[in-house]
């Protein structure tokens, strides 16, 4: 662009910066419970009546912000110390502020004083010793000369910054930072507010090979990271801005871009538009045929365009497949769903007319409103919609942040449930839908008070515990933790080390993984005892064991080295010592007071107050043994091979097993139903049923991106669980997900 065309650019985004400002004055009454019953909408030729739903509030937490509070900034859950995960956001006042989501209570170290305004989403990513790193742009379209792309460590210290070089100086960043495995490594990537959109290295900062790309105008979406062909290799699904003028010997007009790039930063498809495209883009299998579609929205820049107020949804080679009207602004991000419960996802979008907002569910296939949508709401609509099963009724319901609060839809009937945070929160982000600490799922709101003053709300649903997030959901901004934006299981890898196993709590709601670096990751309400992700290991890990409490756990090494946390116990192990064959799996007794190691030959080696019962180390095996399961009295315990031969010792009762029979893929994993059944697990996610165990279903016949390497089982075999090598996680029958690596997803299959 020329100066001047730098100029005019600049001054149309100050002009922008005013649709940030707080839009509504509100009372400060905060009700702790809401439930509205309305009558049933006609979803499919017959009544739905929707359900009911009760809330308490939990938590609410001000800022100390008023005149710069919390904006477009939505709240994004991170594990941050031992005391499980938190809640982060930042606010305008440069403030990214960070929560534990069990109390509301401060992080030690935060807020992380960044110096700008911050309007972007926080970012996580596993730092590989049990914690998060996160990841947020800074700067806004108000100021955006100051600011750009941070990394902040889990004790709220920075540990990178970056600013978006440009013609006219140095910009921020508004939109949000995604996290993904970019050129086989772990990065991030953002536009800026200046006109380059950078990808750098999670670790460092430093900037990939063939980035940055130049966008030769503002960015505001928040990228998708997608693997658009199947080939493995992640693409950028971003949108853009565009102003007429000629840079680089490329003539630009007004309007906006969808594009897709490459990992090294090439242009692989863009569509122009006459609107500036400022939705973040979703990405699922929502065309017909369950083809791949990007949806995104446009925004309100220019008058009367005519692909103002519209959604649209191309293929992964950027062509429109419909486009729909929708009456009013739909700059907010849409989210993907499965709102009847058949499997099929719907794309939900919110327009915001200026003095209220429409919430809208179409059709994937012809972008068409589904029956009884759109639906009214009477404050505007500026953050993104969310969707989660908040009943376990089967089906995502609707979740619309606006001025006037958060509203909540049944999904199936189109009729809305309750309001959270009416008189007392305007939004103009995304809500965040968490399992929380003690299992029962939590939404946490953050916006602007009659003050002004930034402030956050957690909720907690009335007898939700138990419950997962529902399959094919969209419970928070951009997806999940990392921002992806891509409906798929799983998502794009970042571990810096493969999983290899997971346990779980007595509870049943919550779980571990543990990486061949030692590094641990908890889940639901399992707590972080500490791992040894980051420290030098002589050999990988290759399993852990919880304590009968939960509040510890075991890590071993394929050389029996053994490594104990929380109130866990050391009762020796075979690390330093002579193995025939390197260990493979540990299991722990009944007390907590020892544990077994046992090796790929089936050699068993007992420690603390476990007792041998007899091994097969000596015996020639057709296939290595691959894991271990004790009995419930710790009498025993069965030892299973990967071509499904079952080996039972002591009290351990043999009911059956693969042995013998033929196998697609190999047996990677077991776990006991009590002690007359147990199930077998292939890499291909196949599960084999013995004695009273039932069969709650498997990943059998489905195409994995990483093998399944671990499982455990819900309390009294209602169900389990099982992990892929990327930290994928399955749950059937009635185990609940409580999230998962590389991201939070809601990947529960209930039977």
């Amino acid at each position: 662009m020329s100066e001047r065309q730098q100029h005019s650019h600049q001054q149309k985004r100050r002009i922008r910066s005013v649709f940030g400002a707080i839009l509504v004055a509100m009372a400060t009454t905060v009700p702790v419970a809401a439930m509205v019953d309305g009558p049933g909408a006609d979803t499919a030729g017959a009544a739905v009546s929707p359900h009911s739903l009760s809330f308490s509030l939990a938590w609410q937490k001000g800022f100390s912000d008023r005149g710069a509070p919390v904006g477009e900034s939505s709240p994004m859950v991170a594990t941050l110390d031992a005391r499980g995960p938190s809640v982060v956001v930042g606010d305008r006042a440069g403030g990214l502020y960070a929560l534990h989501l069990s109390d509301g209570s401060t992080v030690p170290g935060w807020p992380a004083q960044l110096g700008a305004p911050i309007d972007s989403t926080p970012s996580v990513t596993p730092d590989g010793s049990g914690t998060d790193t996160v990841f947020i742009g800074v700067g806004n379209a108000a100021q955006p000369r100051v600011g750009g792309y941070e990394a902040v460590s889990h004790t709220g210290a920075r540990i990178w910054s970056v600013g978006a070089a440009d013609p006219n100086g140095v910009y921020g960043v508004q939109a949000s930072l995604a996290v993904g495995t970019l050129q086989g490594v772990n990065a991030v990537v953002a536009p800026s507010l200046g006109q380059n959109a950078y990808a750098l290295r999670g670790t460092t900062g430093g900037v990939l090979p063939g980035w940055p790309f130049f966008t030769a105008d503002s960015g505001f979406t928040t990228p998708s990271l997608v693997d658009l062909t199947g080939d493995g290799q992640t693409e950028i699904v971003q949108g853009g801005d565009s102003t007429a003028g000629n840079a680089y010997g490329q003539q630009y007009a007004n309007g906006g871009h969808l594009r897709v790039l490459s990992g090294d930063g090439r242009l692989l498809c863009s569509h122009d538009t006459n609107q500036t495209v400022d939705s973040s883009p979703a990405v699922g299998r929502f065309l017909a045929g369950g083809q791949t579609g990007i949806a995104f929205g446009t925004g309100s820049f220019y008058p009367g365009a005519s692909d103002s107020n519209t959604l649209m949804a191309a293929d992964a080679n950027c062509n429109i497949v419909w486009r729909a009207a929708l009456g009013g602004n739909t700059f907010s991000s849409p989210a993907i769903g499965d709102l009847l419960g058949d499997g099929n996802v719907q794309v939900i979008e919110g327009a915001d007319t200026g003095s209220g907002g429409l919430v809208w569910a179409l059709n994937g296939s012809n972008g068409s409103a589904m029956p009884g949508w759109p639906a009214a709401v009477p404050g505007r609509i500026i953050g993104g919609i969310v969707t989660a099963d908040l009943t376990g009724g089967g089906y995502n319901d609707v979740l619309v942040p606006t001025t006037s609060g958060l509203v909540i839809f049944d999904g199936k009937s189109a009729q809305q449930v309750a309001t959270l945070g009416q008189g007392a929160l305007g939004l103009q982000n995304s809500p965040l839908v968490t399992i929380d600490p003690g299992g029962s799922i939590g939404i946490t709101i953050a916006g602007y008070d009659a003050t002004n003053s930034g402030t956050v709300q957690h909720w907690v649903i009335n007898g939700s515990q138990g419950r997962s997030l529902g399959a094919r959901s969209w419970p928070m901004y951009h997806h999940d933790p990392q921002l992806t934006g891509w409906l798929s299981v799983p998502a794009p890898g970042h571990l810096p080390s493969p999983v290899v196993g997971m346990a779980a709590t007595p509870t049943g709601h919550g779980y571990w993984n543990v990486a061949a670096d030692g590094g641990v990751f908890a889940f639901g309400d399992a707590g972080f005892h500490g791992s040894m992700g980051g420290q030098h290991l002589n050999r990988p890990i290759v399993g852990m064991a919880a304590t009968p409490s939960g509040q510890g756990y075991w890590e071993v090494a394929s050389d029996g080295g053994l490594f104990a946390f929380g109130n866990a116990g050391f009762h020796g192990s075979m690390g330093g010592q002579h193995l025939n064959r390197p260990i493979v799996g540990i299991a722990s007794t009944p007390s907590g007071q020892g544990y077994w190691e046992v090796a790929s030959d089936g050699g068993l080696f007992a420690f603390g107050d476990a007792r041998f019962y007899g091994s097969t180390g000596g015996f020639a095996l057709n296939r290595p043994v691959v894991a271990m399961t004790a009995t419930p009295r710790g009498q025993g315990y069965w030892l299973v091979a990967s071509d499904g031969g079952l080996f039972a010792f002591g009290d351990a009762a043999f009911l059956g097993s693969m042995g013998g029979r033929p196998l697609n893929r190999p047996i990677m994993s077991m776990a006991s139903n009590g002690a007359t059944g147990y199930w077998e697990v292939a890499s291909d996610g196949g599960v084999f049923s013995f004695g009273v165990a039932p069969f709650w279903g498997s990943l059998g016949g489905l195409a994995l991106v990483e093998p399944v390497v671990g499982m455990a089982t819900a309390p009294g075999g209602s169900g389990y669980w099982m992990v892929a090598s990327d930290g994928g996680l399955f749950a059937f029958g009635h185990a609940g997900f409580y999230g998962s690596l590389p991201q939070v997803l809601a990947a529960s299959i209930v039977d």
